[in-house]
């Protein structure tokens, strides 16, 4: 019995031997297919298997066209460009921002400017009265200034005013203003002379005091020999004064 179950056994690993051999030889041989298929996709081999693709080159071929260029004996006229007359361009307008501490005469001292000019455009009468942060128009010296307000010609004779001093202004010629006299001016407002006016101040003036000066105007009267019996009599001039 014992001989029987060894012989059986014996039989068995005869039979699973050469199969595991046989599965382990099938193993390495499926290896060797994938490694030899990755080397020729990808590796060295793959030149073994790839056949070379030949690039046709493309060679330029230069052909020399000769030019003969063609005498012209024809000159162009050339239009001369008309230049049209304009209006002169305007000049750009400067506009100062005051800051603190300036006064009138510095900030026209800083742009060369008049005083009187920047005054009238700006509309200020007094020049002690600037505020910080104000924008002032710096005028150019050709600047047109409107013309004054003419006095109206129905005011009685001595009617009082008020008129604020302006730059440049002086005694004579306010009074020439209001058809008044320096010296009244000057006497009405307690005022020596010109040095006592000052831009912005504020005085009366009495209008249409002035007396105009009287012209002298000459008529001549010839006396003839029909009218004095005598020939020859010189010529008299009477004087007559116009108020």
């Amino acid at each position: 019995m014992k001989k029987e179950v060894q012989a059986l056994i014996r039989r068995r690993r005869a039979r699973v031997i050469p199969a595991i051999l046989l599965a382990i030889a099938g193993i390495i041989v499926i290896g060797i297919v994938i490694l030899v298929a990755a080397a020729i996709a990808n590796g060295p081999g793959l030149g073994l298997v790839r056949t070379p693709t030949v690039t046709p080159s493309l060679t330029a071929s230069q052909t020399a066209t000769a030019t003969t260029p063609a005498a012209t004996n024809t000159l162009a006229a050339t239009a001369t460009p008309t230049v049209t007359a304009g209006p002169s361009p305007t000049a750009t307008q400067v506009v100062h921002l005051i800051e603190e501490g300036e006064t009138l005469f510095t900030i026209a001292e800083l742009y060369g400017a008049n005083v009187c000019l920047i005054m009238a455009v700006n509309n200020i009468t007094d020049p002690a009265l600037l505020v910080v942060g104000t924008s002032l128009i710096i005028p150019p010296d050709d600047v047109e200034l409107p013309t004054a307000t003419p006095l109206p010609t129905d005011l009685p004779r001595g009617a009082r005013l008020t008129y604020v001093v302006q730059c440049g202004d002086t005694l004579d010629s306010i009074a020439a203003k209001f058809n008044s006299t320096g010296q009244d001016v000057a006497e009405v407002n307690d005022i020596e002379d010109d040095q006592g006016l000052f831009i912005g101040q504020v005085i009366e003036v009495r209008a249409n005091i002035a007396t105009p000066t009287p012209t002298a105007t000459f008529t001549v009267t010839p006396v003839g020999a029909a009218a004095t019996g005598s020939a020859g009599a010189p010529a008299t001039a009477t004087t007559t004064p116009t108020p």
